[in-house]
């Protein structure tokens, strides 16, 4: 996981999870053909300055790195990343501590469920009590056997209001208005309320909209407060 093969691989895999939105630059002004040439960009040389310069993340910068619920309050840490044969990841191990009176345990969180904001490069889970007493969980020095479907689906089904927030909340940012990134997304039985404050009515709509359209949602309740 520490050396340069895995951190580029992982990069790659998260890229994918994160959905990075490329930058378009503006049309350059027509010059001479007699003007000098710019000065190539200085190369880059370590995974970090890759990282940086394209908006993927190192498995080096996640792993440790601290967790928050949707509220923003501190819920725990992630320990390790899980990735398949092909390089996706496909599971976060997280720690989270004394967080909702949960003890030392450890969860294999499925990385659909994790939001990666990349402005603030900062990890996201919406985390719940009743998410953790579902979930299985395993001792450090005591691992699941991952191949075990029972453990899987137990997993899956525990975290499956999570994993709809974190789809609704990337649907959300890979949209237009500015204003949709700060749209509060909690789930619960697979119905999903939409709080916060939008530009336009026709913002607060199209985030219903948007909602809808991920799997598993059930119900959309829209409490998006328009202020113009």
């Amino acid at each position: 996981m520490k050396s340069q093969v895995c951190a580029l691989i992982t990069s790659v895999a998260l890229s994918s999870a994160l959905g990075a939105t490329p930058a378009y630059a503006q049309s350059a002004p027509k010059v001479a053909a007699t003007a000098p040439a710019s000065k190539s960009a200085a190369p880059i040389k370590d995974t970090k300055r890759f990282a940086e310069n394209t908006g993927l993340f190192r498995s080096s910068s996640v792993v440790g790195s601290a967790v928050k619920d949707v509220s923003g309050k501190d819920a725990g840490k992630i320990e390790d990343l899980l990735l398949d044969h092909r390089g996706h990841v496909s599971y976060a191990v997280v720690s989270f501590g004394g967080f909702l009176g949960i003890g030392d345990k450890l969860f294999a969180v499925p990385w659909d469920a994790v939001v990666m904001d990349a402005s603030s490069r900062t990890v996201y889970i919406d985390v719940k009590k009743e998410n953790l007493e579902k979930s299985p969980s395993f001792a450090a020095d005591k691992w699941p056997d991952a191949n075990d479907r029972d453990w899987s689906q137990g997993v899956k089904k525990a975290w499956s209001d999570a994993t709809i927030t974190s789809a609704v909340k990337t649907k959300l940012a890979g949209t237009s208005p500015a204003t949709l990134l700060k749209v509060n997304v909690d789930t619960t039985n697979g119905i999903v309320q939409l709080n916060g404050n939008v530009d336009t009515d026709q913002t607060r709509q199209r985030a219903t909209e948007i909602a809808r359209q991920v799997d598993g949602v059930r119900r959309v309740v829209n409490n998006l407060k328009v202020q113009g």
